[in-house]
């Protein structure tokens, strides 16, 4: 275990529940400090809500366009 692991201390995921995440931190996202299955995650949550942000902001853009074929595609009805 490297020195800056061992400074980080365990991985704070549900710190205050009766399941904490076991394992140890590798790195620190916004002052917190997260095992890398953990940080991953985290990094993932932080992706979707930083995109659905951006997609409320959006009118007529690439992203919004595209969003909007697809959900189209999904809801006509199959061809016999």
């Amino acid at each position: 275990m490297t020195e800056a692991t061992t400074k980080l201390g365990p991985c704070r995921v549900r710190s205050k529940t009766d399941r904490p995440c076991p394992r140890q931190a590798v790195v620190e996202i916004w002052g917190m400090p997260f095992c890398e299955p953990c940080a991953r995650e985290q990094e993932a949550y932080f992706a979707i809500g930083e995109l659905t942000q951006e997609a409320q902001g959006l009118r007529n853009e690439p992203l919004v366009e595209a969003l909007g074929r697809a959900q189209s595609r999904r809801v006509k009805p199959r061809r016999r």
